[in-house]
This record gives structure tokens, sequence and C-alpha cells, in this order.
């Protein structure tokens, strides 16, 4: 759907009909985009809220001219973006410093691309730096530095560049939540001051809470291949009140549209078995969550602790993590069948409240039995069983991995999909060598 809100201010960047294709190393095309439509214009501060995987940071780097899209058109001020966007500045989720810099040197690095004099240089730097608080810090080395004033170095470094725009990848996952706090207030301090730069913001997230307390416009995105699904505005003035009646409400707005992306309801002779195989929209073999076991059990033993039937959105506030963790660990155990998810709630079926009810070792036995009743674990069972050794080297089982689920990072699923199984006592794993081998088989040496 076109993401388009003029709010009467001049567009900067539009992205229209984008679309972008990445070749996997066996050269099968993995489609990461589709159809992208949005435009970003002065003024707005502009949040794309999504789990990670779905497209979120191909979007950021395709907007600031780092990646050219597969196919679409990209436009800045009306002009086709065709190389790296002078008037754009980007800060990484990680601190990407020089460990070999001082503070000021790591700022500067970013101006002498654009040959911007010795002097001038310096004023610039001083300045910036002392617009972000980081006044007695111009000397020091990133290893002296705590994670929230490594990430105040990284914008500096992208202000000192006085973009028009500035672009933000999760900015805030890496440092701890007071600090987080605290620079999201200062992030919206610059942008709402128009007598400097940056003139708007697209900032990647995957905290609600984050995109209503500084967007002032909501995109949703899907994923596999990554669309832009809804687009929500937040007319509410800033500062804001995490507490007031109007930010909670869209909150909860945000809870529903998002449930209504990630969580559809479908009738019961047309639902994939699973909430994954409805994401992913897939006939063939389906991927497996990215998510370790412990996770999933303990998503497990919270539902039992609300009564084995709770609201999804009530039991992530309650728990406090990130929303997209939990949305992984309820697909996982949805298609272990250990919990349903009707009308937004996690339901524990008779299997789960086995499992949860049963000692270490007949969890392993049914973990074991659930697991062996998806498709990619049954195929990759298979092919241990008519290997030599009943032993599969880590390249054959990435490629397999990526011919099967395309949509994913082989190596990283290679690697959950060792671990369940070694969970499960289906098979043993080497982690220096990446081979799987069945269980009861010896092990390389």
């Amino acid at each position: 759907m076109p993401a388009e809100t003029p709010n009467g201010h001049d567009p900067l960047v539009k992205l229209a009909s984008v679309g972008h294709v990445f070749s996997l190393p066996s050269g099968k095309p993995l489609p990461v985009l589709e159809d992208i439509n949005l435009t970003l214009a002065e003024q707005e501060l502009v949040v794309i809220l999504g789990p990670s995987g779905c497209g979120k940071s191909t979007i950021v780097r395709i907007a600031a001219g780092l990646l050219s899209p597969t196919h679409g058109e990209v436009t800045y001020r009306g002009r086709p973006v065709l190389e790296p966007n002078p008037h754009v500045a980007l800060v990484f989720q990680q601190f990407a410093l020089f460990p070999w810099l001082t503070v000021a040197q790591n700022i500067e690095q970013a101006l002498l691309p654009q040959g911007v004099g010795a002097d001038a240089r310096r004023h610039r730097v001083a300045e910036v730096i002392s617009l972000i608080g980081l006044d007695g810090f111009e000397e020091a080395y990133p290893r002296e530095l705590s994670s929230g004033m490594k990430q105040r170095v990284g914008i500096a470094r992208a202000l000192v560049v006085q973009p028009e725009l500035l672009c933000m990848d999760e900015p805030f996952s890496q440092v701890d939540a007071l600090t987080a706090e605290t620079l999201r207030n200062e992030v919206i301090s610059l942008w709402r001051d128009t007598r400097k730069s940056p003139r708007a913001i697209l900032l990647v997230s995957h905290d609600i809470h984050e995109a209503v307390f500084m967007a002032s416009r909501i995109l949703i995105m899907s994923a596999n291949p990554g669309r832009l699904k809804a687009a929500i505005e937040n007319p509410m003035p800033y500062p804001r009140d995490p507490r007031s009646s109007a930010y909670q409400a869209l909150v909860d707005r945000l809870h529903d549209a998002i449930t209504g992306v990630y969580l559809p309801e479908q009738a019961a002779e047309s639902r994939p078995a699973t909430i994954l195989a409805g994401l992913l929209g897939l006939s063939a073999i389906t991927s497996i969550p990215m998510v370790e076991v412990r996770e999933v059990i303990g998503l497990l033993d919270a539902v039992r602790s609300q009564g084995g039937d709770v609201e999804f959105f009530r039991l992530t506030a309650e728990l406090g993590r990130a929303f997209t963790r939990i949305l992984l660990a309820a697909k996982a155990a949805e298609l272990l069948q250990f919990l349903e998810t009707p009308h937004d709630h996690l339901v524990l079926t008779e299997r789960g409240r086995q499992f949860l009810a049963a000692p270490r070792a007949m969890r392993k036995q049914l973990f074991r039995e659930q697991l062996l009743q998806v498709p990619l674990v049954k195929r990759v069972r298979e092919m241990l069983e008519h290997s030599p050794e009943h032993r599969l080297a880590k390249d054959i089982l990435l490629e397999e991995l990526a011919i099967q689920c395309p949509q994913e990072d082989p190596k990283r699923l290679l690697r959950i999909l060792s671990n369940w199984g070694r969970f499960a006592d289906l098979w043993t794993s080497t982690a220096e060598r990446g081979t799987l081998t069945l269980l009861g088989t010896a092990a390389p040496k």
C-alpha cells in the first residue's frame, strides 16, 4: 500500500514501487522488499516498525543512496538517487567507531570526504560536540566510553555533515533503558529545532512505545518479502506523556494493527497450520522461528502462570521483553502445537500442558515427538539417515537450508536448528565444524 501522507511541506525523499532482491551463495534470488511506496517530507519524524528481518534496514540504506534497489525509483527533492546522498546521514545500531581515533577524530572523519578545510572541520566538530553533550570527552577513545556515550558520538558524527535527512537504524537498542530514554528526548529536541539540521528523521525500530513516543507517523511492515502494510498518524503534541490516555490509546491501536499483520485471524479451513506459515505464505517447506528452546519454554511457563490463557500484548507488557522476541517464541510454540493463538490470545494446548508438567527426560521426548512433525526437521533427519556415517557437513546443510528456506539466513537457521535438535536428542552437533550427527553415532574427531 502507498505510505504517502503529505503534510504540506516539501518532500525530501520518495521511494516509488521499490523492490529489492539479494542473491544467496547458491545463486538463488532472495526477495527482501516488494512494492515499497514511501514519501518523507520536511518536518516529519517517521518510524518504521517491524520485526527483525523484514527489510527495515534495507529501506533505510536505499533511502540514503547506499544501496540501489533492484526495481523501482528513489528520488530526493525530485531528482533520481543514483549514488550515496550527501544530504543524508546514517546512525547505525552498532556504534561503528574507529577504536584508534579519539571522539573528535571519529566525528571529523565524516567531513573528510566533503573536502571541508581543517579550520572549518575543527569549528564544526566543536559545535556538534557541544550540541550533543560530549564536552570534555574530545580526546577520549571509544574504549573509555559507556555505550550511551558511544552512541552520542555516532549521532554527532552524523550531524556534523549538517544533513537534511537523518536515518537511524535501531539507534537505541544497544544502550540501557535510562540512556535510551534520554537519547530519544534529545533527538526529538534536535529535530523540532527548525534552525538546525536535520529537517526530517527516518528511524527504524521494533519497539512500539519508542514509535509512539517519537514519531509523527508510524509505518508497519510485514515480512518475507518486506511490505508496508499500514501507516498511522501520530498527532499527539510534544513532549508526550506515556501515562496519558491518548498515548495508551495509540499504543493499543498499534497493537491491533500489528496483530492484524502478524497474527491474522483466518477461517479454519484456509488457515495455515502455523502462524509462521501464514506470515511467509509458503506451501513448501517452512522455516522455524529464530528463537532458542529456553525462550519457548519460558513463554509456555508464563502462559501457564496466567491460567493457560492470556492476551498476547498484556503478557508482552508484563514480561517487559521485546515484542519481537515474544512473537517469535509464540510462533515456535504454535509450530510445535504447544500453543494456539485465537483472537490475539495465547492458549496452552493439552500437549503444551503435558510438556510443562513432565520431568526433564519426558519433556525431551515430547519435544522430539512434536519436532519430528516439522517438515524442515523431518527433511534434515532424512538426509542424516541416508548419509555416510549418518553425518552431514556444514556446507551441505547450509546449501540445503538455502534451497528449502530462501528467506532466511542459512547460517543463523543452522545454529537454531542444531540447538533444537540437540535439546530433543535427535542429533549431536560439532560447533567448530558445524556438522550434525544422528544421536548414537560416532562424533568426528
